[in-house]
C-alpha cells in the first residue's frame, strides 16, 4: 500500500490490486463455490481436459439441451470504485457468428461473438476449438459485493468452458470505507451504517418497519442468500440519528422478484430524493450525492410498480463528521446534553459520554439513577434545594433542605412563620399556646365552636405548655433538651433550639451528633437478636460510624464493614464500600488516603484512560477514554489513521496528529473545562467571569457556589449574619428591635408586610394587595365601597351589593366584574350577552372603557367531520372547517390532532394523516384533512366512537376561536368472512376469471374474422359490469374480492409487458391527480393526459396500420392487373390446367376485395366508430378529470377544455342521431340505437362519479337509468338481431337487479339485514353478474356456431360455381 500510495502523489498511477482467481489453469478439480444452471444433459462432470488444459466446463458440459447453461457467483469486495473481470474463455466447436456469449455483473451487461472459427480439435466434438482472452471493465462500482453470470445463446451443436477467472479491483485510498475515485478525498466518506449484511439476516429487520400490516417477509435467491422483501406499493422505514455531516450516499442491492421494469423511490424525510427504473434483476443500487445534513432522518424505499427483494443497505456520509451523542434543541449547559455531545449534568465533576463518575464535594453519587444529587445537611445551599440548616430537625423552618413552617404555625413565608394558629402567639421564632385558665378557644368557624379545659403544666409529658422552651418526653441531659430547656448536646461549641451547629475541635458533626474526628471509620453491624442492646441503642448505633479499635466491646458483637437499620419493623442491611474511610446507609462519604472517590466505590488509581478496581484479590479495569489506547483515536477525535488524528470534533484543533484544546480560538471545546472561549468581558481563560464572591458559576449571571462567608440566594452572593438573626441585608442584623421592628440607625422601623401589626401600623396582612382591606399597613376599602370602616365595607356603590366583605356588581349593571365574562347593561338575552353575563355562541365582546361590554355577531368556526367511505377494516374521513382558518402555534402535521377510539388500544389501529396544505401559521386558508383509520381488531359493539382533538389554537379572520375543538363520529365496525366463504369466493372469481378470458379470446377471433362491431361489444360488456365496483356503498367482502377479477379488464398489463408504455411515458407530462371518495380507495388517477395514452396509441396505431394496407392494396392490384400477368396465369391453366393456382388467384381477388370494402368502410365511419368504441373509456375518465381536478395552471385548464369538448362531441352525436328517431329506416335505426345507448353511458358515468357522496341518490339514479334503457329496448324498434336484444336484456336485468338490491348495504338501510345475510346477499348479487357474462358467452359460441355453418354452405355452393366456370375458361381458351 505504501508504493500505491507513492505511485499514485508522485506519479499519478492508479494501481489495481490483484482480488482472487478461480480455475486456475493447468488443472483445476471443482466448481469452487459456482453455481450452475442446467448442464448439458444434466451431467455431473465440471471439468474437461482440452490437451493441456483443464477447463471448467467444456464439451457435452457447458451448452444446450433443452435449455441453456449458466454459472453464477456471488463475491464479497473491499472497498473499491472499479471492477475488472478477466477470463480465458475456451469456444469449443464451430459457433455461428450470430451466437454470443455473455458475462453479467450486477446490471451490466457485456457480450461477445466470433466471426471465424479457427484453431484446432483439442477438446472433442467435430469443430475447432480455441481459448482466447477477454476481459470487461465496470467502472463506478462501489457496493462491497457483485453477483458474476456467464451463459451463451442456446445452441444444441457447440459448447464452451473457461479458465482463469480474475477480478482485479481499484481500490480505494488506503483506510478509506468508501471512495468514488482514486484520490484522498475518500477520507472525508465514512461508511457509518450498514443493514441486512448477513448471508442469512440474521439480525432480523434491525430496526426497519414497514408502512402496511403485518411485518415484512423474507425471500431467498438462486444464490441462497436472504433477501427483504417490498411488494407493490410497500415501503421500508427506518429512523436514523446521524452526526452532523454535509450530505451523504445511499446504496443497497436489490433483486426483481417481478415482471420488469420495476421502479424504486427514495424519500428521505417524507421528501423525494432518488428514483430508478430497471430492466435487470440484480442491480446495485446508488443515489448521488444528496445535500441533506440533519441529524435526524425518516428514510423510507418505496416499492412503486412491482416486488423487490434488498439487502446490504449502507448509508456513506461526507465529512467533515461531528460525532453526536445527543440532541435536545437547547444550548443550556449542564442538562446532559450540550453542542449535541452528552456532557456533564450539574454537580459531576468527572463524566464520559455523558455517565457521571465523580461528583463535586457538595453532591453525593445516586447509585440507582447514576446522577449526583444535593449533599443535604452540608449548610450550603445547593441546585434545587431552598435552603440547608445543617440539620435534620422538624419544625425548625427548614426540613429535608425544603422550607417548613414551625410547629402550629397557621401560615410561613421561607420558613419565617407570618400567622400562628387559633390559641398561639409568635415569640423567639415559635408558636407559643396562650394558657388561661378555662380559656374558651375557637378551634374552628366553619361550622360549630367548642371549650376546651387547659391542662397544667408538666415537664417530661412530651407537650410543649406555657413556658417550656422544649419537651422530649426524658429527663436526659445533652440530649438537646433538658428539663424542658433547649441545651447543647455533648461536645458541641455553639448551638440554636438545642440543635448543634458549630462542634467542638477535634470533632465533627455527623447527623446532629458531634462525633470525633478519626482516621479510619467503618460500619458496625449489631445483632438485633442479642438481648444486651435495646432496639433504640441499635437503631442509634447504625446511624454513626467509629473507630474500629475504641471499643472492643463492639468488636466482639458486631461485624466490621456492615449496618443495619430498623425501619417500620423491617431490617434493612448496607455494605460499606472498600477503601471507604466514612460511609453512611452503604454510601461513601470519604475514602482513604491515595484513593478518591468514584460511583461510589473507592479507586487507587487511574492510568491511560483505564480505571482499575483493586481489593487485594481480584483486579477490574473499566476504559473510559482510550480502547486498547494502542493503534486507536483519542476520544476527542472523529478519525484516525495510525494512531494519528485526521479529523477532531468540535472545539479541538489538530496540531501534529493531535488534538488539542486551546483556550483563546473563539471555539468552545467539548468535553473540556472550558465554559466559553470569546474575547468579550465576561470569559476570562476561557471560564465565566463569575460575579463577586463567587467561586463557581453557571454564567456571568448565575453563580452556583459563593466565597467563603458568603452564601448563595437566588443565583447571588450574599454575607450571611449571626446564626439566630432574624432579618439579615447583606451580612447586618437588623432584628435588635424589641419587637422585631427595623433597626436603622439606631431607630426601629416596622417592616410592613411582615404580617405582625407594630407600632404606628393600622394593619399589616403580610402582603401588598389593594382594596383587601389592608394597603400598606393602612386600612384601605374594599373596591367600588361606598363606605368602610377599618378596611371593612358597609356600603357598596350604586349597582353592587355586598357579600362577604367584597362589592360585587348585579348583572346588567353595565360594569364587567372579574366573575362575569360580559355585562352589555341589560338582562336581554340573544344580543351578545346572556342575561347570566355570558358571552354568547358566535358573539365577540369588548369591553369599553368605564363602560358596558359591547358585543357583535361574529359566527366562529367549526370543525366538521365528514365520513367519505368505509372497505371493511379501512374507513376514509375528511376534516374541514367552516371557515377560512388560521394556526397560532408552529405545528407538525402527525401531532396537530389527537386520535383516539374508545374500546380500541392505540396498537389496535392504524391512521394516516393528510393535508392540502403544508404546515403553516397566521395565514388563513381552506384547510383541509384527509384521514385514513385502519382497524385491527373486532369490538364487541357494532359501532365505535372516533375521537378527534385538535392541538393548536385556532382563529378565523375576525379573531374567533374554533367553536369546537373536539369532535366525534361513529364508525360502523368491521365483521371478518369465514373461511368458507373465502373459499367459495375464489372459487367463484376463478369461474369469472376464466369467463372474461375465454370471451377476450373469443372477441380477438372475431375481430379477425371482420366483425368489428362485435368486438367493440364485447369489450364495452366487459367494462360495463367493471364500472360496477366504483358504486361509493360498502360491499361485503365476498364481493369486493369477487370484483377483483375485473382487473383482467384492462390494456395496461399488456403496454408494460411489449414495453410500449415505458416509452410512451417519456414523452408525455405525466402527473397524479388523487380522486376522491371510492375512487381514492382504489387509487385511481384524475390526470387527463395521462389516462387517454392508450387512446392516443390507439388513434395512431389504427391510422398507420390504414394507410400501410391502402399502400399495400393499390401497388398489389397493379401486378395482378397487368396484361402480362393475366397471359402468364392462362397459359398456366392451359398447360397444367392446376387447381392450385386457381384457388390462389381466387384467395387472392376475395382478400384484396375484402381490404378495399375495409377501407371504404373506414372512411366513411372510421372516426366515428373509433370514438364510440372508447366511449365508455372516455365518459369515465372525462368526467373523473373534471370532478377531481382543483388546480388552475395551464395543463389543468387545458384538460378541462378538452374534457368539455369530448362531452360536446359524444352530445353532438346524440342529438344529430335522435333527429331521425321516427325513420323506418335500417341506417337510421341503427343510429338510433347508438345514440340511446350513448345516451344511457353518459347518464351512467355521470351518476356513477358525480353523486360519489350521494350515495342514495347514485343507486336510484343508476338502478334508473338501466330501467329507462331496457324499456326503452323493450318497446322502441332498432336494427337489433334477436339474439342480440335477448343477451342486451339479460345483462341489463342482471344490473338493475344487482343496483336495487345493493340499497341494503347504505348506512340508513343496514339495520334491515344482518352482517351474514349481507354475505349471502353478495354471493347472489355473483351469480347474477357471471350469468350476465355468462349470456354473452352463450351468444359467442352460437354466433361462432352460426359463422361456421354460413361458412360451409358457401363454400359448397363456390365449388360449385368454380366448376363451372373453369369449364368456361378451358372452353374460352380453346
Amino acid at each position: 500500500m505504501f508504493i500505491q500510495f507513492l505511485l499514485f502523489q508522485f506519479l499519478r498511477i492508479i494501481v489495481e490490486a490483484y482480488y482472487l482467481q478461480h480455475f486456475v489453469t493447468p488443472s483445476n478439480t471443482d466448481d469452487e463455490g459456482w453455481l450452475i444452471k442446467n448442464p448439458y444433459n444434466g451431467v455431473s462432470s465440471r471439468t474437461y481436459s482440452c490437451g493441456v488444459n483443464t477447463i471448467f466446463g467444456g464439451y457435452q458440459i457447458f451448452g444446450c439441451s433443452t435449455s441453456q447453461t449458466s454459472m453464477m457467483k456471488y463475491f464479497m469486495l473491499p472497498p473499491h470504485y472499479k471492477v475488472r473481470i478477466d477470463i480465458t474463455f475456451w469456444k469449443i466447436d464451430d459457433w455461428p457468428n450470430t451466437q454470443l456469449f455473455y458475462i453479467i455483473i450486477d446490471q451490466w451487461t457485456q457480450s461477445w461473438y466470433f466471426t471465424s472459427n479457427t484453431g484446432s480439435n483439442q477438446c472433442g466434438g467435430p469443430g475447432t476449438d480455441y481459448g482466447t482472452s477477454q476481459y470487461n471493465d465496470f467502472p463506478l462500482h462501489t457496493l462491497n459485493s457483485i453477483i458474476v453470470e456467464l451463459y451463451s445463446d442456446c445452441n444444441n451443436n457447440n459448447f464452451w468452458g473457461l479458465t482463469n477467472f480474475q477480478i482485479t479491483l481499484n481500490e480505494c485510498y488506503q483506510g478509506c470505507q468508501f471512495c468514488l475515485d482514486s484520490t484522498v478525498d475518500c477520507n472525508l466518506w465514512k461508511l457509518w451504517q450498514s443493514f441486512f449484511q448477513l448471508q442469512n439476516l440474521d439480525n432480523g429487520l434491525e430496526g426497519w418497519i414497514r408502512n402496511k400490516f403485518p411485518s415484512f417477509t423474507y425471500s431467498t435467491n438462486d444464490l441462497q442468500l436472504n433477501m427483504l422483501v417490498l411488494n407493490q406499493y410497500n415501503s421500508a422505514i427506518t429512523y436514523l440519528t446521524l452526526p452532523d455531516h454535509q450530505s451523504l450516499i445511499i446504496q443497497f442491492r436489490i433483486e426483481y422478484l417481478s415482471v420488469l421494469p420495476i421502479t424504486v423511490s427514495i424519500y428521505i424525510n417524507d421528501e423525494y430524493k432518488y428514483g430508478l427504473i430497471s430492466y435487470k434483476k440484480y442491480v446495485d443500487y446508488r443515489t448521488w450525492q444528496l445535500d441533506d445534513t440533519k441529524n435526524l432522518i425518516k428514510l423510507e424505499i418505496y416499492s412503486v410498480d412491482g416486488k423487490v427483494g434488498i439487502r446490504e443497505l449502507s448509508i456513506i456520509l461526507r465529512g467533515p463528521i461531528n460525532l453526536i451523542s445527543c440532541i435536545d434543541d437547547n444550548l443550556v449547559p449542564f442538562d446532559g446534553c450540550f453542542a449535541k455531545q452528552k456532557s456533564c449534568l450539574e454537580g459531576c465533576v468527572f463524566c464520559v459520554k455523558g455517565e457521571c463518575l465523580m461528583c463535586d464535594t457538595r453532591w453525593e453519587y445516586n447509585s440507582v439513577h447514576q446522577i449526583c444529587v444535593p449533599l443535604c445537611g452540608d449548610k450550603y445551599i445547593t441546585a434545587n434545594e431552598e435552603c440547608d440548616d445543617g440539620n435534620d430537625l422538624p419544625f425548625d423552618g427548614c426540613h429535608q433542605c425544603q422550607f417548613s413552617c414551625p410547629l402550629n404555625c397557621q401560615n410561613c413565608i421561607f420558613g419565617q412563620c407570618q400567622v400562628c394558629n387559633s390559641g398561639y402567639f409568635y415569640s423567639n421564632r415559635i408558636c407559643n399556646q396562650i394558657y388561661e385558665n378555662l380559656l374558651i378557644q375557637h378551634i374552628t368557624q366553619v361550622e360549630y365552636n367548642y371549650l376546651v379545659q387547659t391542662d397544667i403544666a408538666q415537664c417530661g409529658d412530651g407537650k410543649v405548655q406555657q413556658d417550656e422552651e422544649c419537651d422530649d418526653g426524658n429527663n436526659l441531659p445533652h440530649d438537646g433538651c433538658y428539663n424542658c430547656y433547649f441545651q447543647c448536646i455533648l461536645n458541641c461549641l455553639q448551638c440554636s433550639f438545642g440543635a448543634c451547629q458549630q462542634c467542638n475541635p477535634g470533632y465533627e458533626l455527623i447527623n446532629r451528633k458531634c462525633l470525633e474526628i478519626q482516621k479510619q471509620f467503618r460500619y458496625i453491624n449489631c445483632d438485633k437478636q442479642d438481648s444486651i442492646l435495646s432496639e433504640y441503642f441499635i437503631q442509634e448505633l447504625n446511624l454513626f460510624t467509629y473507630f474500629d479499635t475504641s471499643d472492643t466491646y463492639f468488636n466482639d458483637i458486631c461485624n466490621l464493614e456492615r449496618s443495619r437499620i430498623k425501619l417500620n419493623n423491617q431490617i434493612f442491611e448496607f455494605r460499606c464500600p472498600l477503601f471507604c474511610e466514612r460511609c453512611e446507609y452503604g454510601q461513601c462519604k470519604k475514602c482513604l488516603i491515595n484513593h478518591f472517590l468514584l460511583k461510589n466505590q473507592c479507586i487507587s488509581k487511574i492510568t491511560k484512560g483505564v480505571l482499575v478496581f483493586e481489593d487485594g484479590i481480584h483486579t477490574t479495569r473499566l476504559e473510559i477514554g482510550c480502547y486498547k489506547c494502542n493503534d486507536s483515536c483519542q476520544i476527542q477525535c472523529l478519525q484516525c489513521l495510525n494512531s494519528q488524528c485526521l479529523y477532531c470534533i468540535d472545539g479541538w484543533s489538530l496540531m501534529n496528529g493531535i488534538c488539542l484544546q486551546i483556550c483563546g480560538d473563539n471555539q468552545i471545546a467539548i468535553w473540556s473545562y472550558e465554559q466559553c472561549d470569546t474575547n468579550l468581558n465576561d470569559c476570562l481563560n476561557c471560564k465565566f467571569l463569575c460575579p463577586e464572591n463567587c467561586q463557581y458559576c453557571k454564567n456571568p449571571q448565575t453563580c452556583l457556589i459563593c466565597d467563603q462567608p458568603y452564601i448563595e440566594i437566588n443565583y447571588q452572593c450574599q454575607l450571611t449574619c449571626r446564626y439566630g438573626c432574624k432579618k439579615c441585608i447583606n451580612g447586618i442584623c437588623y432584628d435588635n428591635c424589641p419587637n422585631g421592628e427595623m433597626n436603622i440607625d439606631g431607630i426601629c422601623y416596622s417592616i410592613c408586610g411582615d404580617g405582625i401589626k407594630q407600632q404606628k401600623e393600622q394593619c399589616d396582612d403580610g402582603n401588598k394587595i389593594q382594596f383587601d382591606g389592608c394597603f400598606n399597613c393602612e386600612f384601605s376599602c374594599p373596591q367600588y365601597c361606598e363606605n368602610c370602616f377599618e378596611g371593612i365595607c358597609i356600603e357598596c356603590q350604586q349597582y353592587f351589593k355586598l357579600i362577604n366583605n367584597a362589592c360585587y356588581d348585579d348583572c346588567g349593571s353595565g360594569i364587567k366584574s372579574y366573575d362575569e365574562q360580559c355585562d352589555d347593561g341589560n338582562l336581554v338575552d340573544v344580543d351578545g350577552c346572556t342575561s347570566n353575563c355570558k358571552i354568547e355562541v358566535n358573539y365577540k365582546c369588548q369591553d369599553k372603557a368605564n363602560s358596558y361590554s359591547d358585543c357583535q355577531y361574529s359566527q366562529s368556526p367549526q370543525m366538521l367531520i365528514k365520513f367519505l367511505n368505509q372497505t371493511y377494516n379501512k374507513y376514509y374521513l375528511e376534516i374541514v372547517f367552516s371557515q377560512a382558518i388560521q394556526f397560532r402555534n408552529n405545528y407538525v402535521l402527525e401531532s396537530l390532532f389527537n386520535f383516539s377510539i374508545d374500546e380500541a388500544l392505540y396498537e389496535d389501529y392504524q391512521i394516516k394523516l393528510e393535508s392540502n396544505y403544508e404546515p403553516v401559521i397566521n395565514q388563513l386558508l381552506n384547510f383541509s384533512f384527509q384521514i385514513q383509520i385502519e382497524l385491527l381488531i373486532s369490538t364487541n359493539s357494532s359501532l365505535v366512537q372516533f375521537n378527534v382533538v385538535i392541538m393548536n389554537e385556532v382563529y378565523n379572520s375576525n379573531e374567533m376561536e374554533l367553536l369546537n375543538p373536539s369532535e366525534k363520529i361513529l364508525l360502523k365496525t368491521y365483521s371478518q368472512m369465514s373461511q368458507q366463504d373465502i373459499e367459495k369466493t375464489k372459487q367463484l372469481t376463478q369461474y369469472q376469471e376464466a369467463m372474461i378470458i375465454a370471451q377476450g379470446i373469443g372477441s380477438v377471433i372475431v375481430l379477425i374474422s371482420g366483425n368489428f362491431e362485435i368486438f367493440v361489444e364485447i369489450l364495452d360488456n366487459l367494462q360495463y359490469q367493471s364500472y360496477l365496483k366504483y358504486i361509493n356503498i360498502i360491499y361485503p367482502e365476498n364481493l369486493y374480492l369477487f370484483f377483483e377479477s375485473t382487473n383482467l379488464i384492462s390494456i395496461i398489463p399488456i403496454l408494460d409487458y411489449l414495453q410500449i408504455n415505458g416509452f410512451y411515458q417519456r414523452f408525455l407530462y405525466l402527473e397524479f391527480i388523487e380522486s376522491y371518495a371510492k375512487l381514492k380507495f382504489y387509487n385511481l388517477n384524475a390526470h387527463l393526459i395521462t389516462n387517454l395514452q392508450f387512446f392516443f396509441i390507439q388513434i395512431i396505431s389504427t391510422f398507420i396500420f390504414v394507410k400501410t394496407i391502402q399502400t399495400i392494396s393499390k401497388i398489389s392490384f397493379k401486378l395482378i392487373y397487368k396484361i402480362q400477368t393475366q397471359h402468364f396465369l392462362i397459359f398456366k391453366l392451359r398447360s397444367l390446367k392446376s387447381k392450385f393456382l386457381i384457388k390462389i388467384l381466387y384467395w387472392i381477388y376475395n382478400f384484396f376485395h375484402y381490404i378495399l370494402t375495409f377501407l371504404y368502410e373506414f372512411n366513411q365511419n372510421g372516426a366515428k366508430d373509433l370514438l364510440l368504441a372508447n366511449s365508455w373509456d372516455l365518459l369515465f375518465k372525462t368526467f373523473l378529470c373534471l370532478t377531481s381536478s382543483s388546480k388552475q395552471d395551464i395543463i389543468s385548464r387545458m384538460q378541462n377544455i378538452f374534457s368539455y369538448l369530448t362531452l360536446s362531441a359524444l352530445g353532438t352525436f346524440i342529438i344529430s342521431s335522435l333527429k331521425h328517431f321516427f325513420s323506418k329506416k335500417d341506417h337510421k335505426l341503427n343510429y338510433r340505437y347508438r345514440a340511446i345507448y350513448l345516451f344511457k353511458q353518459f347518464l351512467f358515468c355521470y351518476f356513477l362519479i358525480c353523486f360519489q357522496n350521494h350515495q342514495l341518490i347514485q343507486i336510484l339514479m343508476l338502478g334508473t337509468t338501466n330501467i329507462i334503457y331496457l324499456i326503452a329496448l323493450i318497446f322502441v324498434e332498432f336494427n337489433l338481431k334477436k339474439l342480440d336484444k335477448i343477451q342486451i336484456i339479460i345483462m341489463e336485468i342482471s344490473i338493475i337487479t344487482f343496483t336495487s338490491s345493493s340499497i341494503f348495504y347504505l348506512k340508513d338501510y343496514n339495520f334491515l339485514i344482518s352482517e351474514q345475510k349481507k354475505t349471502l346477499l353478495g354471493f347472489a348479487q355473483i351469480y347474477l353478474l357471471i350469468s350476465g357474462l355468462l349470456g354473452i358467452f352463450i351468444k359467442q359460441v352460437i354466433m361462432i356456431y352460426q359463422k361456421i355453418k354460413i361458412r360451409c354452405f358457401k363454400k359448397k355452393k363456390r365449388n360449385k360455381i368454380s366448376k363451372l366456370v373453369t369449364h368456361l375458361i378451358f372452353e374460352v381458351v380453346s
